[in-house]
């Protein structure tokens, strides 16, 4: 027996220190951060703007690696399963813990990924095609009143905070709104600039231009106060159809398992990124507000998001599939 315990002391103590080692040598190849949707989208938008800031500190090339697709659980599955080396980490968001309630049969834990940090976050605003028929929010509520299923919205996918936000706003309202969920942003703005789907709740910075421009039309700010970026975009709040709040919060996570040396070097990269005056108003004109902080912070926020969110897809009618 205690030729056993040694034993096991040595092989313990051997994986220990094959963990240091890696940590101190880590960076030497090219860092993967996975994507969970198509370019052209906000969350696309937000991972190349810190592409080149995240280099520079951490010192080697980063990839971005686009891979939408379920709500974002397939890029989620591709991280879990990734070796928790530190060299492929997740652009993650809001609905990471929402997961089980869309995917029936997951094959990973939400709960095990490794927080890295905050990234940044913003606003999300309900927004129509140019030939929309209605010309306010109060209209849209009154058409949905009226004939409970018929309007129609889209979102970057079931779980987004885009989607939860729409479902919220439908139930303090007393409507039924049909939601038509996108494989990303992108595809979304696509169909609404060609008329294809009337409605759709997005980020901001996905549709700024095309709202500028009038190729698209702004009902009202999914925010606890109006965006910087907007400021003329009126909240629901304000227009008296409740507190409602679909603000994305961009993540950095990295697969189960991950050395928190590692992990530590990949936080104080990220904080360098978004610490600069210069990036912080870079990400302002992009409609984002850069925020940071700890791998423990951003443990503590997930952890609070199901028990919040998941009700109101419950309540959605939205089931594992």
């Amino acid at each position: 027996m205690r030729r056993r315990n040694l034993l096991l002391a040595s092989l313990a103590a051997a994986a220990a220190g094959g963990a240091g080692a890696r940590a101190q040598t880590f960076p030497s190849q090219p860092i993967h951060i996975v994507v969970p949707f198509p370019p052209g989208g906000g969350t696309d938008a937000l991972a190349r703007a810190i592409q080149e800031p995240f280099q520079k500190a951490i010192g080697q090339t980063v990839v971005i690696d686009n891979k939408g697709g379920g709500g974002g659980s397939i890029a989620h599955e591709v991280v879990a399963k990734a070796q928790p080396d530190g060299y492929t980490v997740l652009f993650s968001s809001n609905n990471q813990m929402l997961l089980p309630y869309m995917i029936a049969r997951l094959s990973f834990d939400p709960a095990s990924f490794v927080p890295i940090g905050f990234v940044a976050k913003q606003e999300s605003v309900f927004v129509g095609s140019a030939d929309a028929p209605w010309k306010d929010l109060k209209e849209i509520t009154e058409a949905a009143r009226a004939k409970p299923g018929d309007v129609q919205y889209g979102t970057a996918g079931v779980g987004t905070p885009m989607h939860l936000a729409t479902e919220r706003y439908a139930l303090l309202n007393k409507i039924k709104l049909t939601h038509v969920p996108f494989r990303g942003t992108g595809p979304l703005v696509t169909d609404l600039l060609g008329g294809h789907v009337k409605l759709g709740m997005s980020s901001v910075t996905s549709v700024a231009q095309h709202l500028v421009n009038g190729k698209l039309r702004a009902y009202g700010m999914a925010a606890p106060e109006r965006a910087p970026s907007a400021p003329d975009i009126a909240t629901f709040k304000e227009l008296g159809l409740g507190d409602i709040d679909g603000t994305i919060v961009y993540t950095l996570i990295a697969p189960p398992g991950t050395p928190p040396a590692i992990v530590a070097k990949l936080n104080a990269a990220l904080n360098a990124s978004v610490a600069t005056p210069e990036m912080r108003e870079d990400l302002r004109k992009r409609g984002f507000v850069a925020m940071g902080g700890t791998p423990e912070e951003l443990g503590r926020w997930t952890a609070v998001q199901a028990p919040i969110w998941g009700p109101v897809l419950q309540a959605a009618g939205v089931k594992p599939e």
